[in-house]
């Protein structure tokens, strides 16, 4: 289903995201089903599907908010399917942003460091930087409310990269966008995630934003893959 990276060590693929036959039920309904799939460094993947269609549950099951019935989960060669969130290396922008109200900016972005237990200089140095990295470096002492969306969403992603994580993870984050700002808002998140080189799982139920933004596209429905190829082949090829 996916392309050879290379072997490691041990004879695995160098996936930085590999999901091996992953399922996830609900009692008598299934969520996700025997879903397997794996994503190289730095690539950009798109999971593309109507509401339903089991996108998000295969997203959190990477992040570790739900845990598969069955399958495995690995990050960087490691089985981490029985694992908390935080021993993940991932970090996640959620649809909601979900940025502490009663904290400024600077203070949101550093968030994730401080319980990492980075020293203050090391922190304010890596706050900086990623406020370099959206563009919005003017805005450290702002607080969420003072934020536009556009500028809420790209504070949740210089949270989510200020941790240097192995995998971003994207939950439909430009849903609560207006049309002429979501265009605007894909185009700056492809060219800060290239710079940072993150693997990175973007779901959407919007085909164009995937075309977009994606190095490879995985088509689901009814909680199964119907097909992966790269943007070329989805809108050539449509299965």
């Amino acid at each position: 289903m996916s392309s050879d990276h290379g072997n490691g060590p041990h004879g695995e693929r160098d996936y930085v995201v590999e999901l091996q036959s992953v399922s996830r039920h609900y009692g008598e309904s299934i969520a996700v089903a025997d879903v397997s799939l794996g994503m190289a460094r730095g690539e950009l993947v798109c999971l593309l599907g109507p509401s339903g269609c089991g996108k998000t549950t295969t997203l959190r099951m990477v992040a570790g908010f739900v845990k598969p019935t069955s399958g495995t989960v690995r990050i960087n060669n490691q089985d981490m399917t029985h694992q908390p969130p935080y021993r993940r290396d991932t970090g996640m922008v959620f649809q909601s942003y979900a940025l502490f109200p009663h904290m400024t900016v600077a203070e949101n972005i550093a968030f994730g460091l401080e319980n990492l237990k980075w020293n203050r200089v090391d922190r304010e140095n890596r706050v900086r930087e990623m406020l370099r990295l959206v563009e919005l470096p003017h805005l450290a002492e702002r607080l969420p409310t003072q934020l536009s969306g556009g500028q809420q969403q790209r504070i949740a992603l210089a949270r989510a990269l200020a941790m240097r994580p192995a995998v971003l993870l994207l939950d439909e984050p430009f849903s609560n966008l207006d049309a002429q700002l979501r265009v605007r808002m894909r185009d700056e998140l492809r060219e800060v995630i290239r710079g940072v080189d993150v693997t990175t799982i973007f779901v959407t139920h919007d085909q164009e934003e995937a075309l977009t933004i994606s190095d490879r596209i995985v088509v689901m429905n009814t909680g199964r893959i119907e097909q992966i190829g790269t943007p070329g082949d989805i809108y050539e090829n449509p299965e």
